[in-house]
């Protein structure tokens, strides 16, 4: 796979942030990313032909907060709806329903549990939360709240969107100037890119973890994801060498 993916003439290397190149953590701004990842993604954004991109959930001024990476690579928050330039334009009626199911999942927070506010999305977190049946409560409660999007749960975290933009569609439409697509993520909404993606072309989906998932491979933690990253840097530099 990855003598493959160092033969290719334009390639995007697109990766999740949470989960697929950081260890996840119950402060989400206190997290670091994995040294070797971010080294190897430098290097690929170097190399000729490679374009390298972290699409994240977390919005973008989030993102930034703790991903050490810039120009040229391709920053993309809140599930692919905030690029680094342009965005969707709430309409009154999206933004007053995503104030409202704010308002109604601050009701539900018991704190440590927080609301945390996106451009786009209001999202619960109860990673914090140490009593498994309260922190299951509070989820299950989020789950039931009316919305014109369906919520989106994650790990220790429920998410309510204005948009119908997901990571999926984004990559969907990014992936056609490359000749393939590396793609890798951990959590249920990375499943809506990893479907876009085409192995006959020659594009490559990654599942960090456990859980069901439609990706062609597997790797089992963040640890092995920064190595993949490192030996398709090394393979890509000796190829273009």
């Amino acid at each position: 796979m990855i003598q493959e993916l160092a033969q290719v003439d334009n390639l995007l290397v697109c990766v999740d942030f949470d989960g697929t190149i950081c260890e996840l953590g119950p402060d989400a701004y206190a997290v670091q990313p994995h040294p070797a990842a971010i080294a190897a993604l430098e290097e690929l954004v170097g190399l000729p032909g490679t374009t390298v991109a972290v699409l994240s959930g977390r919005h973008l001024e989030g993102l930034r907060r703790v991903c050490p990476l810039r120009e040229p690579v391709i920053l993309v928050g809140s599930h692919g709806a905030e690029p680094t330039q342009g965005g969707p334009t709430l309409s009154a009626d999206e933004q007053a329903e995503l104030d409202r199911i704010g308002a109604e999942l601050e009701r539900i927070a018991e704190s440590p549990a927080f609301v945390e506010v996106k451009p786009y999305q209001r999202v619960l977190h109860v990673a914090k939360v140490e009593d498994p049946v309260l922190k299951t409560a509070m989820l299950g409660r989020a789950l039931t709240l009316p919305s014109r999007i369906p919520p989106t749960p994650g790990h220790n975290v429920v998410e309510f969107s204005a948009v119908t933009t997901t990571k999926g569609t984004w990559l969907a439409a990014e992936k056609t100037r490359f000749d393939a697509t590396v793609f890798a993520g951990d959590d249920v909404t990375d499943e809506t890119a990893l479907a876009v993606l085409d192995p006959a072309r020659g594009d490559v989906g990654i599942k960090i973890g456990s859980g069901d998932t439609c990706a062609q491979n597997r790797l089992g933690s963040v640890e092995e994801m920064a190595q993949f990253l490192v030996n398709l840097a090394a393979a890509r530099r000796s190829a273009q060498g």
